[in-house]
């Protein structure tokens, strides 16, 4: 199954940043028309160099995974692009390697009731390279059948492209699958709710939304193996500002719980790892800086979806950056 939210936490900031308060990060304090304005000047268009850093370290395991990479938004279009590498320090059963890659892209338009959706991910010891079993990418188009204050629904549909475990009569992988895509949104006062649908659910919900003190939970289905396929984080989250202080609704503190995992699809057909842990976290967010940490526990190591083994439990923190390079959002 193909997952459908990128594991981008900077990203996801920056997209809910841009789209759901409309702050202008950086504008142009001396604009001035040019006829052929360079992307990250030009009006309208936000362009965010980002950098991550996370160490989980657990009994008998340790995991760095350094990262990189771009977001561009503009009144109608979000387009983000990481690269991340992940080191396991401890050796891995079955002679797996012991550096993998992560390359994710996202875009994700909008023309009046339009909406267009494409995303690629490749989590593997070869990306790419490796074959179909080691990357997942969609195309989707959607178009917002119900409008109304508060609410919205968009039905659509596209191709995926993967190997999803179908065979050709020459033995060969089916590369293609149909995928529908569902996405609704409601906000009031009380609670805002988003629901897309693509391959699997991915729903978030935020209670009281416009109060300073408020609860959050996020969560999606991969697979239907058992319950560590369900990856979730929920927090209480304290913003420092009022969403009208011309600071904005953006800074603050938070603490939760979380369902995550590092997950990677090998060159050789047939092997797979994983590691699933669950994790009691903290977080200062400062906008442009944001820090988490916390106890990981109940982790596990899994190979080839079969043979999984305790990797005991211990401690993770995440460092994520976040810089506007230019341009303005002042035309909303």
């Amino acid at each position: 199954m193909i997952r459908t939210t990128p594991r981008l936490p900077v990203a996801m900031l920056a997209a809910w940043l841009m789209f759901g308060t409309g702050l202008t990060l950086a504008a142009d304090p001396n604009p001035v028309a040019s006829p052929t304005p360079s992307p990250a000047t030009s009006p309208g268009l936000q362009v965010i160099p980002l950098a991550q850093y996370q160490l989980l370290s657990l009994e008998s395991q340790t995991v760095h995974s350094p990262g990189a990479g771009v977001i561009a938004v503009s009144e109608n279009l979000f387009l983000v692009g990481l690269y991340s590498q992940h080191f396991f320090a401890q050796d891995l059963g079955f002679d797996y390697p012991d550096t993998y890659h992560s390359i994710e892209f996202m875009a994700d338009g909008r023309n009046a009731r339009h909406r267009y959706l494409g995303f690629f991910k490749s989590e593997s010891d070869r990306p790419v390279v490796g074959g179909l079993q080691t990357f997942q990418a969609a195309g989707v188009y959607g178009y917002e059948v119900m409008q109304r204050p508060g609410f919205s629904l968009v039905l659509g549909g596209g191709l995926a492209v993967s190997d999803f475990g179908i065979e050709t009569p020459g033995g060969k992988p089916w590369p293609l699958l149909p995928v529908p895509l569902i996405r609704a949104s409601w906000e009031s006062r009380l609670l805002n709710a988003n629901l897309d649908f693509i391959t699997g659910p991915n729903l978030g919900l935020t209670l009281a939304p416009q109060s300073r003190l408020r609860a959050t939970l996020d969560a999606r289905l991969d697979k239907l193996r058992d319950e560590r396929d369900l990856f979730f984080e929920g927090a209480l989250v304290y913003r420092f500002f009022d969403s009208d202080h011309p600071m904005g609704d953006l800074a603050g503190v938070a603490v939760g719980i979380k369902s995550d995992a590092y997950e990677f699809a090998l060159k050789a057909e047939d092997e797979s790892l994983e590691l699933h842990y669950y994790a009691l976290f903290g977080t200062v967010d400062l906008t442009l800086l944001k820090l988490t940490g916390g106890y990981a526990f109940d982790s596990r190591v899994r190979y080839r979806e079969r043979t999984s083994e305790s990797a005991g439990d211990g401690w993770f923190i995440s460092v994520s950056a976040l810089y506007p390079l230019g341009g303005s959002r002042n035309d909303r």
